[in-house]
């Protein structure tokens, strides 16, 4: 079968392989790949970025994928062949306190499909059963790959309670921001939110369409944006989902006295900052790291009941394409390239 692979630590070794299409153990399903969005982290991987060293080549990539089961290990007794699901892309042990809490993406051993294992860029992947999610048939399956990045923003936003009315800020309008800000409008919030010059082409046009208030900090005045958008008061909430340490020091700068940041973004490097600033304004400070299967339910929800309108992310790609999807992301010509075996 056809999969785009990673197969050096060197920056972009990846190339689409025809390898073996494997077999489920025990306790897995083999998946017929609907379709796999490019992530992030598949980037970073790409790239070879710091703090992606733990890869171990040659894996196939995708942690962002749905499909339908085409076989199952014996020791499957909850799915079968035919069903449509998503796949949960982190994996925790299962057996820990963590895990037993519900909070599998904090497991110590936990692993990521399509990083510490062969995942979704790939005609057929396998997937323990423990970690599937059923799509319903009123969700388009290739759209099921968009399922995880709005868990992972469901997850971010559980961290805190948005009332109506409450003002909200979100730096950095990737996948992830852009499902933050429109989980916030449901709840009734105003949304404002930032990008850079290189969001100006594709993700600014984008967060306008959707209903936003959009500034460009390399190019308007911030405080000006906030002051008529929220009618001169500080943000209630600011959602960090950029990684640009400027716009983490920002937020603790703008946000009302006993605000709340939620962290949600990726760093690439170490900063400094003064904590005094946010312990004398009272500010909950909160950090957010992937999903879990609760999340996937709440993301299917919000999908299946239009809710949320997956169709202006996406750009599908023929899994034969992979290599210009990954550089169409990079260049951010794409907000959700989705990779179609």
């Amino acid at each position: 079968m056809l999969a785009f692979v990673k197969y050096g630590t060197q920056p972009f070794e990846a190339e689409l392989r025809d390898i073996p299409r494997p077999e489920p153990e025990e306790n897995d399903v083999l998946l017929s790949v609907a379709g796999c969005g490019v992530c992030g982290s598949d980037l970073h991987a790409y790239r070879a970025a710091a703090g992606y060293e733990w890869v171990k080549p040659p894996v196939t990539l995708g942690h962002e994928f749905a499909g339908t089961i085409v076989g199952t290990g014996g020791a499957v007794r909850h799915f079968k062949e035919g069903d449509r699901v998503a796949v949960v892309g982190i994996q925790g042990c299962g057996h820990c306190a963590t895990c037993r809490a519900g909070d599998t993406n904090m497991c110590l051993d936990r692993k990521v499909i399509g990083l510490s294992m062969d995942g979704g860029m790939a005609a057929y992947a396998v997937v323990d059963a423990a970690y599937l999610v059923p799509i319903p048939d009123s969700v388009d399956l290739a759209m099921g790959a968009l399922v995880e990045p709005i868990s992972v923003a469901a997850h971010a936003m559980s961290k805190t309670v948005i009332r109506p009315g409450d003002r909200v800020v979100v730096s950095g309008p990737g996948p992830i921001g852009l499902f933050c800000g429109l989980i916030a409008t449901l709840s009734g919030a105003r949304v404002v939110m930032l990008g850079a010059g290189a969001d100006a082409e594709t993700r600014l046009p984008l967060a306008r369409q959707l209903g936003f208030d959009v500034v460009n900090v390399a190019s308007d005045p911030l405080n000006a944006a906030l002051n008529t958008a929220f009618s001169g008061a500080a943000p209630d909430l600011w959602v960090e989902a950029s990684g640009s340490p400027q716009a983490f020091t920002t937020a603790i700068e703008k946000v009302r006295r006993g605000g709340c940041i939620v962290i949600v973004g990726m760093y690439a490097q170490s900063f400094e900052w003064m904590p005094t600033m946010a312990v004398r304004a009272g500010l909950s400070l909160h950090f957010s790291y992937a999903s879990v299967s609760c999340d996937y339910h709440f993301a299917l929800n919000l999908i299946a009941e239009g809710l949320i309108d997956t169709a202006p992310f996406t750009n599908f790609f023929p899994l034969a394409e992979a290599d210009a999807a990954f550089k169409a992301a990079i260049a951010g010509q794409t907000i959700k390239p989705v990779l179609v075996p």
